[in-house]
């Protein structure tokens, strides 16, 4: 479900010319994965204690499917049709709709748990996120140039999800791997954002809007894995 935005290295130091525009981009994708998240939560937090949203979602569950469903058409418009995403007003409609299909996605998953444990793995997503964007631009490895073995990574994990419907006694390790996948993912689409000469690849500065959806997105489903996995541990 991801996007291989990257771009060549002979040709990625033409996208920032100098620092100053680079400090913008980064700017405007951070706002823009800040809102998200902000309204996301605000969602997230009204359904998992309003009673009648959690009665709502629980009987009809299958509009986590239909969000899922979005997510995946939006995630081959990312990586066939990106000129999308960098038209207005195209984009913003884009935008708006993505994030409104993500909220579907969390609220539905996060109604069937405790809310105690919805707000730890908050809590941790928070903690977890800060300290790989810290390692992203400081670490001293490139990790835009993976997507192979991030490809291959993903494949690993899809087969475990059927796999774990079928026995669910090896979910766990499902929801581990679910979670250490999107820390990778979050890891490469930061360095990505970021570019510079240390990374052999980065998005485009035109590319700010279709860059926060990454990596709102990488937040968003960590944050379900995590969730899933604190259940798992708490039963």
């Amino acid at each position: 479900m991801r996007c291989c935005s990257e771009r060549s290295e002979e040709r990625a130091p033409m996208y920032f010319e100098d620092r100053y525009s680079r400090r913008i981009f980064i700017s405007r994708v951070l706002m823009i994965v800040a809102i998200n998240l902000l309204m996301t939560t605000l969602i997230l937090t009204f359904c998992v204690f309003h009673m009648g949203a959690r009665k709502f979602l629980l009987k009809y569950w299958y509009i986590g499917l239909v969000g899922i469903g979005i997510i995946l058409i939006f995630s081959f418009l990312m990586c066939c049709c990106s000129f999308l995403f960098r038209s207005s007003p195209c984009k913003y409609i884009l935008l708006v709709i993505y994030v409104l299909a993500h909220a579907c996605v969390v609220c539905s998953v996060a109604v069937r748990y405790q809310p105690k444990l919805v707000f730890i793995a908050v809590a941790s997503c928070a903690a977890i996120v800060v300290l790989l964007f810290l390692f992203a631009r400081f670490a001293p490895c490139d990790f835009t140039g993976c997507w192979i073995f991030v490809f291959v990574f993903s494949l690993v994990v899809m087969i475990m999800g059927i796999v774990a419907i079928l026995f669910p006694t090896i979910r766990i390790v499902y929801a581990s791997l679910g979670v250490l996948l999107f820390c990778v993912y979050i890891v490469i689409h930061i360095q990505l954002i970021i570019g510079g000469r240390t990374h052999k690849n980065q998005l485009d500065e035109s590319d700010y809007v279709l860059a926060a959806m990454m990596l709102y997105s990488d937040i968003v489903f960590l944050f379900v894995f995590l969730l899933d996995l604190i259940g798992l541990i708490d039963a």
